[in-house]
């Protein structure tokens, strides 16, 4: 496991990755600002994400969402009487320590269930605000003393187009909106790091993505499958989709669009 410590004025971000991850050109981070930490890490890089928070001096946590990426370090921190904000949903699912795919626990690990206390944590200046779509329980933490938006993984990049079977590219659009109207100056996306231009870039994703589900949507009305959708919408699968049986991959967006995700909106 690798971590490292890249500054970036008053906001420290936590990079972490695997051996997996790595082979997938894939890592996640965690970020600190004036003592709290946003997001966890994975379970594997435990060692390394305590020596960061001590020599950090993390003081509380915030946690995006509930996957083992992010929320992956939540029960040490606990354990350490690390006070946190985290979601009631967030706090059950982790609790209930829910299963995950094996390509998951591979990249990523295990982690154990929440078992400890919670220390509840409170702040003046970041504001946690419900952004759901990748999944029920996300939140971004919005930093108004410098304009910070810090967006889990609400962006991801413009035209990101795979999708966890469970994730809804509807409530999305709409998270990105609400995300959009804070105005934010700048943007810390936890697996492409600093974001230029973050309302331009959350503008053109949902703006890329609403357009893309419109295209999807008539295709489908059209007749068209799965596949062909795929190769001539989307541009085909990403090596992710075998190796996560499905769980991860195109096709997923449009499953998404047949299911009717748009009744689902937040």
């Amino acid at each position: 496991m690798t971590l490292r410590i890249e500054r970036y004025g008053d906001v420290a971000r936590l990079r972490m990755s695997s051996i997996g991850s790595r082979a997938f050109g894939m890592d996640v981070s965690a970020y600190v600002v004036r003592g709290v930490m946003i997001d966890t890490g994975f379970h594997h890089a435990r060692s390394e994400l305590d020596a960061a928070r001590r020599e950090l001096r993390v003081d509380a946590a915030i946690i995006t969402h509930w996957h083992e990426d992010h929320a992956g370090n939540a029960a040490m921190l606990a354990w350490h009487g690390v006070p946190m904000l985290v979601r009631p949903d967030t706090e059950i699912t982790l609790r209930e320590r829910p299963r995950i795919r094996l390509y998951r626990r591979l990249l990523w690990g295990h982690p154990p269930a929440l078992d400890a206390a919670l220390l509840h944590f409170e702040s003046d200046t970041l504001e946690v605000i419900h952004t759901p779509g990748h999944s029920p329980d996300h939140q971004v933490v919005f930093d108004r003393e410098t304009g910070t938006l810090f967006s889990g993984d609400l962006w991801l990049g413009v035209r990101s187009h795979v999708l966890h079977a469970t994730e809804n590219p509807y409530q999305i659009a709409q998270s990105l909106a609400r995300a959009a109207a804070l105005s934010p100056a700048r943007m810390f996306d936890a697996h492409r790091g600093l974001v230029a231009r973050p309302v331009e870039a959350l503008t053109a994703r949902r703006a890329w993505l609403l357009e893309t589900l419109a295209d999807v949507a008539r295709r489908i009305a059209e007749g068209w499958d799965d596949a062909e959708i795929v190769k001539r919408v989307l541009g085909g699968e990403e090596r992710a989709a075998l190796v996560s049986r499905g769980d991860y991959s195109r096709r997923n967006f449009v499953r998404a669009v047949r299911r009717g995700d748009v009744g689902r909106g937040a």
